[in-house]
């Protein structure tokens, strides 16, 4: 295919840009002198944007002893960062929802990556991570790559979902015979366009080859790990089928365990129904 990654985006209907209230939020919120009554002002300009986030921080998912009636009152509760990331993270969903998403195999894709948002932010909270959302928002984001090309030209892309390639190599090696690139480098691309935190450009080029995630190391293994778990569960295996996968160092740097792993394999299904039913239109559901 010869065709460049930005103009593979444009003709994907992907948008080049992100809603003018994240982008308002996103800077407020690396903003030190900003405050919570700043933050809450630009968030509750966009009404279906606020009333999703207190849905979402209300729901049983987040287990909240006290409802929460305010949009102030969820930023004193969860902080300004896990509120952006969950307004990322709802903005997202809802951008991509706009598009032509009918193919059976796009739905796949985003299932994929809400299994893996969740199962990051499980592992994260086993680990005591401060900042929880942070690794669902990367999650969700890793594969944006594979939303994009495969959108962009679905008959490949539902081919190359069919293939179901074991390795990560694989995938790379046939996406760049059949694009002449990869999903890391459209997605890379992408967040970048967005203006996202690094955090999220590095995960989403290297969660593939996490050992060249070199910023953010602990949280691109995390997202490996929570990956190669979502294939797991799907495919009705155990522990011991992803461990191959998972070197030495790679498990040292996510300071995961073989217990944490096989706790959150466990409970993920679970969680994810939760989570689908908050963040996924009806139109969207796998």
């Amino acid at each position: 295919m010869d065709i460049s990654i930005e103009t593979l985006i444009e003709q994907s209907g992907a948008p080049v840009s992100l809603p003018e209230v994240f982008i308002q939020i996103n800077k407020l919120t690396q903003n030190q002198n900003s405050t919570v009554a700043d933050i809450a002002r630009i968030a509750e300009t966009d009404i279906g944007l606020s009333s999703r986030l207190l849905r979402i921080v209300n729901s049983p998912y987040y287990g909240f002893p006290s409802s929460i009636n305010s949009i102030p009152r969820a930023i004193a509760i969860i902080g300004t960062q896990d509120l952006r990331d969950l307004a990322l993270a709802t903005t997202t969903i809802d951008l991509f929802a706009n598009m032509h998403n009918k193919q059976n195999h796009i739905k796949q894709l985003w299932r994929q990556c809400l299994y893996c948002a969740v199962i990051s932010k499980m592992l994260a909270e086993a680990l005591g991570e401060q900042h929880t959302e942070q690794f669902f928002v990367s999650g969700l984001l890793h594969d944006i790559g594979r939303l994009i090309l495969y959108q962009a030209a679905p008959e490949a892309g539902h081919q190359l979902l069919r293939q179901n390639h074991a390795l990560d190599d694989d995938i790379l090696a046939a996406e760049e015979s059949l694009f002449g690139f990869s999903h890391t480098e459209v997605g890379s691309c992408l967040v970048r366009k967005w203006n996202l935190p690094d955090n999220i450009i590095e995960v989403t080029a290297c969660h593939h080859t996490p050992e060249e995630a070199h910023q953010f190391p602990m949280e691109t293994a995390i997202i490996y790990i929570a990956n190669l778990i979502v294939g797991a569960i799907e495919r009705e295996e155990t522990l011991e089928n992803i461990l191959p996968s998972i070197s030495t160092t790679l498990m040292e740097t996510s300071k995961l365990t073989n217990g944490i792993i096989n706790d959150v394999m466990l409970a993920a299904p679970g969680q994810f129904m939760e989570i689908h039913e908050l963040l996924f239109p009806k139109n969207m559901a796998a």
